[in-house]
């Protein structure tokens, strides 16, 4: 199952998990997580930031589930659940 992340620009968090994905997990999910950005596709960003009720960033989205907690530990749970490598 794909993943969605919405980010947005000028966004320390977005950054600071961007990072964490990037150096913490060594990208392991990178193909995975489709990545939504609020500038770079807006029509988008803003459909799934209605559907699901979003109102913080980072926020990911796989299915029905949705987690605005982007600290480590939430975020590895959240991506071995929905995507399943470890």
């Amino acid at each position: 199952m794909s993943v969605i992340l919405l980010t947005k620009n000028d966004c320390p968090q977005c950054n600071q998990l961007k990072m964490f994905l990037k150096f913490g997990l060594n990208g392991k999910y990178d193909s995975d997580i489709q990545i939504v950005n609020k500038e770079a596709n807006t029509e988008e960003f803003e459909k799934l930031t209605s559907q699901y009720g979003v109102l913080t960033l980072p926020t990911f989205i796989a299915g029905d589930d949705v987690l605005s907690k982007t600290q480590p530990t939430p975020v590895v749970a959240f991506l071995e659940k929905h995507i399943g490598k470890k």
